[in-house]
């Protein structure tokens, strides 16, 4: 039931965001996740997940540190998301986890996640929004909370960036913010590219040309964005996956040649100009953004208990247009939950590395005795966008764009396990060699 409803909200994304209530599923898989946990006999999580679990009970004492209403109502909102999130990764134990088909049909309803984003994204790049109220935007109030209101009324395109070019319009696509459609299209790529190759490889050509053209499409959209984090993501990808998780000689070269190929791509194309703009003449927030960094660490450092449980959750600056702890994932963690929460945190984020890293080792070893397994090196590839990012937008803002970052630490979990079978069965007879590591 758990892992069906997962693969529901990413296979049918849209419908869920028609309906207004893409913002609102953490509910149902807190509470779906919350009893198939209590039937599971002996969860056994990986170190990751035992310190995300950490990071989410600290948070529970920066509760305390609230001080008005409003903003425990947008504390209780985070906590969801971040049980719902914490029962993604520990999903991995779960019985349904097991099954065989489970993976395959988490990876096809992401690749469908990402075929909706994508077309839906490239119609706003072009000037073509969708705008209406939700069917849940008829039945609950928004509050006058600008933020609830974005959740119930859609709209496909933000607003005219101006600031930018007369008459330019940033998308955001079925995301809540143009930042995270653009994170989304971003790390989504991978999979398509994993799709591209399966499909060729099986014989459904046309599927992989239309996966190919959809990737181009994407790259026009998040330069429509204006998403300085997705770019410097994607390029940070690009540069840093074939020496941050040991891989095959092709797959070392691939993101060499996508990047060639991209850049190319937008010199031709004009579009590098309008980057460059975007990065040196037009930076529009840098301002807000700095100031806002700068009073983040003033007032978490300020007292004792501040340092220690952050302020509970954002709060409102005389100073700032924005509130007070956003704008960065890190910071904003650490803002909001204090260094012992941002600690289990950056935690997490290590051994999810770690956890990565060991996966890819075990795949070049399965693949140096005929193994011919590549789909991990795409998944792997696909984490850096969002991890990157973290650096200057907040992720879990937008649901969507938070438990598709759950189900990607989900896969690499599900990967470990069906890498470590096969190692298992290929050296059943032989002893697998001292200097080769399993994932663990």
């Amino acid at each position: 039931m758990f892992h069906k409803l997962l693969i529901a909200y990413f296979g049918a994304f849209i419908f869920f965001w028609f309906l207004g209530i893409d913002q609102f599923f953490f509910a149902l898989i807190c509470l779906v996740g919350f009893f198939t946990y209590l039937a599971t006999e002996e969860p056994k999580p990986g170190r990751e997940v035992w310190f995300f679990a950490f990071f989410v009970f600290a948070t529970f004492f920066s509760a305390f540190q609230i001080l008005t209403p409003d903003r425990l109502v947008t504390y209780i909102r985070n906590q969801g998301v971040y049980m719902a999130m914490l029962f993604i990764f520990v999903s991995a134990t779960f019985a349904s986890a097991r099954k065989a088909d489970t993976t395959d049909k988490l990876y096809f309803a992401l690749l469908l996640f990402s075929v909706q984003c994508s077309i839906v994204a490239f119609l706003a790049s072009g000037g073509f929004s969708i705008s209406f109220k939700s069917v849940l935007g008829y039945v609950m109030p928004d509050m006058g909370s600008k933020y609830i209101s974005g959740m119930l009324n859609k709209a496909s395109v933000q607003a005219e960036a101006s600031w930018f070019s007369k008459g330019f319009f940033r998308p955001r696509g079925l995301m809540m913010y143009p930042n995270t459609m653009a994170g989304v299209l971003a790390s989504t790529m991978a999979i398509k590219a994993y799709f591209v190759y399966k499909f060729w490889r099986d014989g459904f050509s046309l599927l992989a040309i239309l996966c190919l053209v959809l990737m181009y499409m994407d790259i026009f959209s998040i330069y429509s964005s204006l998403s300085r984090s997705t770019w410097i993501g994607l390029a940070v990808a690009l540069a840093v996956f074939p020496f941050a998780f040991k891989t095959n000689f092709v797959a070392k070269l691939i993101p060499i040649l996508v990047g060639v190929a991209v850049i190319g791509l937008l010199f031709l194309t004009g579009l590098s100009d309008g980057i460059e703009s975007r990065l040196v003449d037009k930076t529009h927030s840098n301002e807000g953004r700095g100031l806002n960094y700068l009073l983040i660490w003033q007032e978490t450092t300020s007292s004792a208990d501040k340092l220690l449980f952050g302020h509970g959750t954002q709060i409102d600056h005389w100073q700032l247009g924005i509130p007070l702890g956003s704008h960065s994932t890190y910071l904003g963690v650490f803002f909001k939950f204090g260094m012992i929460g941002s600690t289990f945190f950056l935690l997490f984020l290590f051994f999810l590395y770690r956890r990565a890293a060991n996966l890819t080792a075990s795949v070049n070893t399965l693949n140096a005795h005929g193994g011919n397994y590549i789909r991990p090196y795409f998944l792997c590839f696909g984490l850096i966008t969002p991890v990157v990012q973290m650096t200057f937008i907040e992720v879990d803002v937008d649901l969507s764009y938070a438990l598709y970052f759950s189900a990607v630490v989900f896969l690499i979990a599900q990967e470990t396990a069906i890498v470590n079978e096969r190692l298992g069965s290929l050296f059943e007879e032989n002893p697998i060699p001292s200097n080769i590591k399993t994932v663990t």
